[in-house]
Formats: C-alpha cells, sequence, structure tokens
C-alpha cells in the first residue's frame, strides 16, 4: 500500500470509528503526532486507545483531500475536516457545536504500512481563541491558575465562588479520561460547614434527615438537609474526620448560615464555622495509583465513603473515598490553602505516568449514574421524598430533625412527584435552563437535567414529574431545538464502571 492510498484507508476508517482498522493502517511501532495533542503517541496499544478518543469525539465526519503529493519516503497532504463535536450540546441557535478545519499532514511508509503520520491543524475554529472574562464579585479558588493554565474556558458560579466548568476539549475526550485513566478537579468551591465540639453529632442529626447517630471518626454519608417544610436545602457529603468533628461538604447554598441560626441561643454544645479547606477531586481507576504516590500512608484499604487523615504531598489533608463522578476516586481536603498550588502541582506531577487530565466535573457521567446536585433540589422546590435519594429520609428514626413532621404529612398524604429518567429523541442542546415536560394526559414535568449520554450513545434526561407518569410512558419535552418525544426510565442509566 502506497502512502496516499493509506491516508485515504485511515480517513475512511476515522469516518466509521472502525477503531480496530485504523490500527492496522500502522506499523507496530507506528507514531501519530497531532498539533493538539502534548506528546507523540507510539506504539499499537496506545495507537488504539488514543484514536479511539479522538475519533468517538466526533460524528458526521467528513474529510477532502485539496492536495496529495507522493515522496520518496510517503506523502504529503493537505485537507479539509469537518465534523460535529459529540456531546458538546449545541450553541445557542441550536446548530451543532463543530470541529471544522484545514490540516497539512505528513505521512512515512515502511513496509506498506503508515510509520509516522504527523498532522497539524488550523484549528481556529475549533476552540475558543481566549477563555472566558469573569468579574470580580466573586471569589476564586485557591487552584484557579491551575486551572487557567490548563486552558479552562467556561466557568459556572457555585457557592460565589467561580467554577471551572469547560476546558478546551471535546467533552469525550474528558469522559473518557475519567472511565480509563485520572482527572484532576478543582472543586474548591465546595465549600465547608464546620461543627466541633461535643454535641456535634447530635447537631449533626438533627439537620439531616438520615440516621446519623451511628458515625464515628473514619466515616462517610451521603445525607439530606431540609428546612421545616421538608424541601430539600442541600444534599452534602458529610465527613466525620476525627471525634467530635464533623464537616458537611455542601453545594450551592448557605449551610454554614443556616446551622448558625439554628445554633444561636440554643443549648447544642457546638461551634459552627466554615474553615479554610479548598477541596480537589482526583477521580478514575488510575487516582489509586497517584494518590498511593503522594500520600505518607497507602490508600488501598481505604473504603467507599470513608474517609482518614494523612500528608500529601506534604500536606496534612483529609482523603475521602467519595466524589461527583459516580465511579472510583478520592476526594483531597487541604487543612488551609496557603500551599494549594504546591499541591495542585504535585498531584498533576505524580499523574504525569498516567496521562491525567485536569477537567471539569464530567456531567455526562454523572447524569449516567443518576448524579444529581443541590440545584436539582432546591430549585425544583422539592421535598426529601420527591428525590432520587429519597432513601436517605428516615421517618422511623428516634431522634427528631428539621422536617420530619412534615415529611410526615406528605408520606401520609402521598407523595405527589418523583423523579424518573428519560430517553431523549435526538441530540440535546445544552441544558442552559429547566425544560418543561408534559405527559399524555397533560401533566407536567420539569427536565432537570440533559446530556448525551456516551456509554448509551443517545441523549438522556433527569426530571421530576408528577406520579401518574410512569416508566415506560412517552412524554414531550420542549426545548430550544423545538418539541420531542422522550421514554420514561428508571435511574441510573448505567451501572458503576460500565
Amino acid at each position: 500500500m502506497k502512502a496516499i492510498e493509506a491516508f485515504e484507508a485511515y480517513c475512511d476508517a476515522w469516518a466509521k470509528h472502525d477503531h480496530v482498522a485504523l490500527v492496522e493502517l500502522f506499523t507496530e511501532d507506528g507514531v501519530f503526532e497531532a498539533s493538539t495533542l502534548d506528546a507523540p503517541v507510539k506504539g499499537q496499544k496506545d495507537l488504539k486507545s488514543q484514536l479511539r478518543i479522538i475519533s468517538n469525539s466526533h460524528s458526521n465526519i467528513e474529510t477532502e483531500t485539496r492536495i496529495a503529493i507522493e515522496t520518496e519516503k510517503g506523502a504529503y497532504i493537505e485537507g479539509t475536516y469537518k465534523a460535529n463535536i459529540v456531546g458538546a450540546g449545541g450553541k445557542i441557535d441550536g446548530s451543532p457545536v463543530r470541529a471544522d478545519f484545514r490540516y497539512v499532514a505528513t505521512i512515512e511508509m515502511q513496509n506498506g504500512k503508515i510509520s509516522r503520520l504527523a498532522e497539524i491543524y488550523d484549528s481556529r475554529p475549533f476552540y475558543a481563541e481566549e477563555r472566558q472574562r469573569v468579574f470580580a464579585m466573586n471569589r476564586r479558588s485557591p487552584y484557579w491558575q491551575g486551572t487557567v493554565d490548563a486552558k479552562c474556558m467556561e466557568w459556572s458560579v457555585y457557592n460565589n465562588m467561580f467554577f471551572p466548568m469547560v476546558y478546551s476539549r471535546a467533552p469525550y475526550e474528558d469522559y473518557a479520561a475519567l472511565m480509563e485513566g485520572v482527572t484532576l478537579w478543582d472543586v474548591g468551591l465546595e465549600r465547608q460547614t464546620q461543627l466541633k465540639g461535643p454535641d456535634a453529632l447530635k447537631f449533626l442529626d438533627y439537620l439531616s434527615s438520615r440516621d446519623m447517630s451511628a458515625m464515628g471518626s473514619g466515616d462517610c454519608r451521603y445525607a439530606l438537609i431540609c428546612d421545616e417544610a421538608g424541601l430539600v436545602l442541600c444534599d452534602p457529603v458529610v465527613l466525620m474526620p476525627e471525634e467530635d468533628l464533623v464537616w458537611l461538604s455542601h453545594g450551592n447554598t448557605d449551610l454554614t448560615l443556616w446551622a448558625r441560626g439554628i445554633v444561636l441561643n440554643s443549648d447544642w454544645n457546638v461551634e459552627v464555622s466554615e474553615p479554610d479547606v479548598a477541596p480537589l477531586q482526583v477521580q478514575g481507576p488510575d487516582s489509586i495509583h497517584v494518590m498511593n504516590a503522594l500520600c505518607a500512608t497507602p490508600l488501598d484499604d481505604l473504603k467507599n465513603y470513608k474517609c482518614t487523615i494523612t500528608e500529601v504531598a506534604g500536606q496534612r489533608a483529609v482523603v475521602s473515598r467519595t466524589g461527583w463522578s459516580g465511579g472510583f476516586g478520592y476526594e483531597i481536603y487541604p487543612y488551609g490553602s496557603e500551599n494549594a498550588m504546591a499541591l495542585w502541582n504535585a498531584i498533576l506531577e505524580a499523574g504525569k505516568p498516567f496521562g491525567i487530565k485536569v477537567t471539569g466535573p464530567i456531567v455526562h457521567r454523572a447524569v449516567e449514574r443518576g448524579v444529581t446536585d443541590t440545584d436539582y433540589y432546591s430549585g425544583s422546590n422539592m421535598n426529601a421524598l420527591e428525590e432520587v435519594a429519597s432513601h436517605l429520609v428516615d421517618l422511623d428514626k428516634e431522634s427528631d430533625f428539621i422536617g420530619k413532621e412534615a415529611l410526615k404529612k406528605i408520606s401520609e398524604e402521598g407523595v405527589k412527584r418523583h423523579s424518573v429518567g428519560l430517553f431523549i429523541d435526538g441530540e440535546v442542546p445544552r441544558l442552559e435552563w429547566h425544560w418543561p415536560l408534559r405527559g399524555g394526559d397533560g401533566t407536567e414535568g420539569i427536565v432537570r437535567w440533559a446530556v448525551h449520554s456516551f456509554a448509551l450513545d443517545r441523549s438522556i434526561g433527569i426530571a421530576i414529574v408528577d406520579v401518574s407518569i410512569k416508566v415506560g410512558d412517552r412524554v414531550e419535552v420542549d426545548h430550544p431545538g423545538g418539541t420531542v418525544s422522550a421514554e420514561v426510565t428508571t435511574i441510573p442509566f448505567a451501572p458503576r464502571g460500565s
């Protein structure tokens, strides 16, 4: 096979996502280079992995060769590449986010196979030329500069802090890194409500609808915090790193102010504060290797929803087997943020052998696993019996908790809404606000999450709907691209690890 013929076969296999055929075009020690990669990819094993990730990031792929010149060792080729970026959610006008650019490729051959393929892209239309501009009225995480250096392009605002969300890569690249490698997330915006003192555990039990009375040092729990009407205020991960000390790592709500107000002028022997703790998440199957390289004590025996006090890169921290990925990973809670960037850089250095990527939260995977967040509940005026984690409401626990009587009444009268999954027809745009939903009998609901599922290769969503809407029903969803049909299904969409 000559060079131009090999390149044509390469383009054809790429468009078909035929990764086996792609790799077979290369020699055993073949090399692939691209202007968007940090380093060359060498050898068929790594080629198969990397080329699969890149090509699966795109759909409706079209390539056109403009110039092709055969050389003594291979060929020089110029052309155009056009594709949709999968999972990017579309533009505001509903059109797909595109990867359209010109390229130059040089190809070297050996015994009829590609020994080296180097591609240079004019990718200015592919990535934004500069990051999103922000304003000074919100706080920055202590890892801010690290996220900028990693080419974060878009931030949200969470707990009055900037939350890095989107980096200059196709969404599937981040998803693949989470599922197959290791990722680093800046979640310094996850604030801690600290309860300290002899009544810390009892006060936690009063705040939470879940029975927390059996928690001990080293335990973690997922909990719901309700107001007096039983409406969900937040769903924190609760850590008890040591006796008489509790951290509620909460989402986008002022939980510390709420807890302080309850303690004020009460008999609770507990101090409520927000400590200087800015968490990081290290998520993915290779996270254990990165963490063991950094921690003073090995983490192999640290079980899910357990935590330990150790040193990470020389800094005292609480490490927990928790995270927002719905899979394997860790959260690091350093005691103090004065050495934040030193910790950040140490994690990146330890992660280099495993191809660590700095990412935002992988929302596509979270929705696949049925993982939501505080805004899903509080923004829907949702009571604790209506939501995905309603099993965390212990109405029979002996001790009182805020919202208990209201939730008992709701339980007796019957829950009016419930959370369901949706298989949504077609590709969905980015969900910038909630989408209305209608059942066949006119009953209504709200779509609160919607993404492209890479595991299922289809659009999925999570909605809160009237209890009359059941699994298997068809509903209509109104989103910026129009009205589409969806099938009601169960949550989660994908099992852990799939």
